[in-house]
């Protein structure tokens, strides 16, 4: 109930919705049934020893711990998604001095949020505004440039550049199109702000003397813009959209984002199942397989409610013929 209060965005509202349906709910009912009908395997083993059994199937034990890591591990990495439909989408503006940051948060935003000037390293801190893109919610960052020969004070700013990037989820490298040959800073053609990144193409209005066809080849997503005229914006936040949209992972029909407190129970799930895995494939003993379960059953719990033993028990006298 406090996710569809607090949604800050369309996209957030719907997972918060979608949540109240029961969405979750469905999920981890999947992946508890799953892991009872393994541990009952493994107790039937342990518990009744003189009754005829079939033979003991490790390999197929194995499989089915295998596909229910894999499925924790899929609503798991829900979390990264989760967060940022909550807190909103951290897209950092970068780029040389005078390149157009602050203008182009201006433009973004819709008001003069950021001082805009002709002279270089104006912005020497950080700026942070919240906007909605489509159905996202984006918390938008101006940064100080980076110069390649900064005063102490840039040097304190850019340092502070270099921060919110490694937390971005989004990073528009701005770069200024009236110029011949504009070259993207060295530290942002890194993979780890590269591979998040889209090129901006500013002063578009200044006439084109670079176009988007001379910078470096890459995959990363380019477009010419003018935050004067705001030619190219609606385009660039099409692009910002298309980017926030490929965060959600696959999960069928259902719109799931997990929370702070679901990532850490599912954390936890995820450390005993791979234990687990460890001992079964070395041949360990089945007792230790079956106590380390037992602890990922603890840690469904913590998300559905207390998951009693009973129907542990329920699924071991329903699949195997004991006492009869």
């Amino acid at each position: 109930v406090m996710d569809v209060i607090n949604a800050r965005s369309e996209r957030a509202l719907a997972a918060a919705n979608d949540q109240l349906r029961g969405a979750l709910g469905r999920r981890m009912q999947a992946l508890i049934d799953e892991l009872l009908g393994i541990l009952a395997h493994i107790e039937a083993y342990i518990d009744f020893p003189d009754e005829d059994l079939p033979p003991e199937d490790r390999s197929a034990v194995l499989r089915n711990l295998q596909h229910l890591a894999g499925e924790t591990d899929r609503l798991l990495a829900t979390g990264h998604y989760g967060q940022i439909l909550r807190e909103g989408i951290r897209t950092v503006i970068v780029g040389e001095p005078n390149v157009g940051k602050s203008s182009l948060l201006n433009r973004l935003v819709g008001s003069e949020r950021a001082l805009v000037s002709p002279e270089p390293g104006t912005t020497r801190d950080f700026i942070e505004e919240r906007i909605m893109v489509g159905p996202h919610c984006l918390r938008l960052i101006d940064t100080a440039g980076l110069n390649v020969s900064p005063a102490p004070l840039e040097k304190l700013g850019m340092d502070r550049t270099r921060e919110r990037l490694a937390e971005a989820d989004v990073v528009l490298v701005v770069l200024d199109g009236s110029r011949p040959n504009p070259q993207i800073p060295p530290e942002l053609q890194v993979a780890a702000v590269f591979d998040k990144s889209l090129i901006v193409l500013n002063k578009s209005d200044l006439g084109n003397n670079c176009s988007i066809s001379e910078l470096p080849s890459s995959p990363t997503p380019r477009l010419a813009v003018s935050a004067l005229t705001g030619a190219g914006m609606d385009e660039l936040s099409r692009l910002i959209a298309a980017r926030a949209d490929a965060f959600q992972t696959d999960q069928g029909e259902d719109l799931v984002a997990i929370n702070a407190r679901h990532a850490h129970a599912l954390s936890e799930a995820r450390a005993g199942l791979r234990e687990a895995l460890e001992k079964l494939s070395s041949h360990g003993e089945v007792e230790l397989v079956a106590s380390d379960l037992r602890g990922v059953l603890e840690a469904f719990g913590q998300i559905t409610g207390k998951i009693d033993h009973e129907r542990m028990l329920d699924r071991l006298f329903a699949s195997f013929c004991i006492g009869k």
